[in-house]
């Protein structure tokens, strides 16, 4: 009786290339919620509806923590600072004020869902070789 025997080598069988997408998974993850903080930063500048200028506080109470593929971007009440679900809109002294807030954390979520996948394809391409592909 005739037999064969086939031998499977390469990146998809030895367990590179589910490192390598792991890794990009970590990577891209946490680059993506930098730049999503870094965004919401930058649009507290615009914080100025009284015409009193910003003081640059809310940008201090945004806040990145996590670690692998499990990031968090929050803006946090602290004594001192500004509250910022009062600054997004999402707190019950909205509806008891004119104030409707700037929707800053909504906005970013928006535009980061409109550019991460053309973003996250371009930096694939520099892990498709330690995967397998070309």
């Amino acid at each position: 009786m005739p037999t064969t025997k086939v031998t499977l080598t390469g990146p998809v069988f030895n367990g590179e290339a589910a490192a390598a997408a792991a890794e990009f998974t970590r990577a891209l993850s946490a680059e993506i919620a930098e730049i999503a903080r870094d965004w919401i930063k930058l649009d507290t500048q615009r914080m100025d509806k009284s015409g009193r200028g910003g003081t640059g506080a809310a940008a201090g109470g945004v806040k990145l923590a996590g670690s692998g593929d499990n990031w968090v971007i929050s803006g946090g009440i602290s004594e001192g600072n500004y509250a910022w679900p009062w600054l997004e809109g999402t707190s019950r002294r909205n509806k008891s004020t004119q104030f409707a807030g700037y929707h800053t954390f909504r906005r970013t979520r928006a535009r980061m869902r409109r550019q991460v996948t053309p973003y996250a394809q371009a930096e694939l391409q520099a892990f498709i070789g330690r995967m397998g592909g070309e």
